[in-house]
């Protein structure tokens, strides 16, 4: 009587998958450290994918488990929300102005970006899409994936635009006549443990609710509503700690890093080349409209160019800090912005773009690359 066959039990993921996240994570985490201490623009995620990026190219193996991105992106959308505070929102109502000048500026720069890079450079509308979004990097990382977009196109488009912003930024007001001034500042922290498991179950109740619901872009936005709703009415205060901020960012770019796997050399140079000329394009677009709202409203050009220009939150704000321009009016636009950005761009898409039929991790690189 021959032996019944045997069948292997599997309690979980493999020892070799989970070995390659490790390894991911490591890669990613050395990248994100470097990056910061070399004190580069959003140092933790930009150095994170750029290495991960160039360890796909080079054919390592990199992955990052589902179930890990999806408490990332709870984290982040928790660390996001806690930026409102009651100041932010009474901000928001004192300068209706320049937020009005504001809301015209960003479907400009959004439709001229789109118009440029499907248009001209030969993007898919998808990809154009997502990487015309002024700023929320971070959020249109994770929506771009989830609609089926070629994130490494999104990557470079948006990534780019924080690069240069931030390294030539300070140059461009000096032109303008403005003097840089200030110093870095420190971001509070929840107080308390009991605040801290507050604000960070909020966040999960949020996101997981949101999940639940099949709310596009799910895990972070409904984390950074349900985090930002408790931070505006004043019941929790202050941040999770920065370790919680750093530590998603390293996911976040190890898994975006890892759609570079298969990619040409030739495609990335193309990629440049087509993210700076929408940055030009977007750039003198948020220019146009900052002229405009500081003759409006009577404010100093310099500061009005600060909020408007399509840059992230943090970077922008840290930034106004660091060249003496009012940080809290520049947070209140760019959160203004990032907030709605966040609540209707998955809508748009959904309504424009459906569900993607592959995921973009799964798309075929060579039909979607350009052509030397």
């Amino acid at each position: 009587m021959p032996l019944p066959k045997l069948v292997p039990l599997h309690f979980g993921p493999s020892a070799r998958f989970v070995g390659l996240c490790v390894l991911t994570l490591v890669i990613a985490g050395g990248g994100g450290a470097l990056f910061a201490v070399l004190g580069m623009p959003a140092g933790w995620l930009s150095g994170a994918l750029v290495l991960t990026a160039a360890a796909a190219l080079a054919g390592v193996p990199v992955v990052v488990a589902p179930r890990l991105r999806t408490v990332t992106y709870i984290v982040l959308g928790t660390s996001m929300g806690a930026t409102i505070t009651p100041e932010t929102l009474r901000g928001i109502a004192s300068w209706p102005v320049t937020m009005a000048v504001l809301a015209l500026s960003v479907p400009v720069m959004m439709v001229a970006a789109v118009l440029f890079l499907e248009k001209v450079s030969g993007w898919d509308r998808r990809s154009a899409f997502f990487a015309a979004v002024p700023g929320a990097l971070s959020t249109v990382l994770i929506m771009a994936e989830s609609a089926g977009a070629d994130t490494r196109r999104v990557v470079f488009g948006q990534s780019m635009r924080l690069f240069v912003l931030v390294a030539l930024l300070p140059a461009a007001l000096s032109s303008l006549g403005h003097q840089p001034a200030g110093t870095l500042p420190v971001n509070p922290v929840v107080p308390d443990l009991t605040s801290f498991l507050l604000a960070l179950g909020v966040g999960v109740f949020g996101g997981l609710l949101a999940e639940r619901v099949k709310f596009p872009g799910g895990a972070m936005v409904g984390a950074m509503l349900a985090s930002g709703v408790v931070h505006g009415f004043g019941l929790v205060q202050g941040q999770l700690p920065d370790i919680f901020l750093i530590a998603g960012f390293v996911v976040l770019g190890a898994n975006t890093g890892s759609r570079f796997a298969g990619t040409r050399l030739s495609t990335l140079r193309h990629f440049l080349i087509d993210s700076i000329g929408a940055l030009l394009i977007t750039t003198a677009i948020a220019l146009v409209f900052a002229v405009l709202g500081s003759w409006l409203a009577d404010e100093p050009l310099s500061k009005v160019l600060v909020a408007y220009v399509p840059g992230a939150l943090e970077a922008m704000t840290i930034m106004a800090f660091v060249l003496g321009i009012d940080p809290t009016f520049v947070a209140a636009h760019h959160l203004m912005r990032f907030l709605a950005l966040a609540l209707l761009i998955p809508v748009i898409a959904q309504v424009f773009f459906g569900k993607a039929g592959v995921p973009s991790e799964a798309v075929d690189i060579d039909r979607t690359e350009p052509k030397d």
